[in-house]
């Protein structure tokens, strides 16, 4: 295992998605326009933008296990050698994962994002709710869970750390302010860590971010 390697991981899709992304929106939109609304914008033209973070940065991960000498296959877990627990595992964190947004949506009202979807083209609610998040669910999952989690792992020798510190980097991933994904992240990194099973995870992934942008916008 290569420290640099660990290293770009946990840095680059930070930089990305919070540096690069509203620079790269406001050069396209003009930077008198962006400022009376970026969080429309970025939510605007940001989602084709992470879809290309994120099949580049899980190529990376893939890159970087391989040179490792690595097992993808490992990492990645079984799916049809236990299949009820797979399949619990989906249906077990969709649901958790779903009420407890429900449950923060009764304590605190609508979040932020959930308002700016609203405001949203439907074209870009369904590159969201369909591609998006099948993109999202499957690198996402690779990058934090698969290489980030497994790397911290070795690095610390223990387990809770390395679910803390790659759950704190995804939610630094979705912006500074982010507490949900932690809160996601620490949830799927335990898991994970129970279950080295990856292939759950991205399908429950998939499905809680496809149905969460749904009724963000439907609601």
């Amino acid at each position: 295992m290569k420290r640099s390697h660990v290293f770009i991981l946990s840095v680059l899709p930070i930089v990305l998605n919070n540096v690069l992304t509203p620079i790269a929106i406001a050069g396209f939109v003009g930077f008198r326009e962006f400022v009376k609304n970026p969080a429309y914008y970025i939510f605007l033209y940001g989602p084709y933008l992470w879809s290309v973070y994120e099949i580049f940065l899980a190529y990376l991960a893939l890159v970087f296990l391989r040179r490792e000498g690595g097992d993808v296959k490992r990492v990645i877990g079984g799916f049809r050698d236990r299949p009820l627990l797979s399949i619990a595992i989906v249906i077990g964190f969709t649901a958790l994962s779903m009420s407890l947004n429900y449950v923060s949506s009764l304590m605190f009202g609508a979040s932020t994002s959930s308002n700016l979807i609203k405001m949203l083209p439907l074209f870009t609610v369904l590159y969201l709710a369909t591609v998006g998040s099948i993109i999202a669910g499957i690198c996402e999952e690779l990058i934090w869970r698969g290489y980030l989690l497994t790397r911290f792992e070795t690095l610390t020798g223990k387990k809770v750390v390395a679910v803390v510190i790659q759950a704190i980097l995804f939610g630094l991933y979705h912006g500074p302010y982010a507490i949900s994904p932690v809160v996601f992240g620490l949830i799927a990194g335990l898991i994970y860590i129970k279950t080295r099973r990856l292939t759950p995870l991205m399908i429950s992934h998939t499905i809680i971010d496809s149905i969460g942008f749904t009724i963000a916008y439907l609601t």
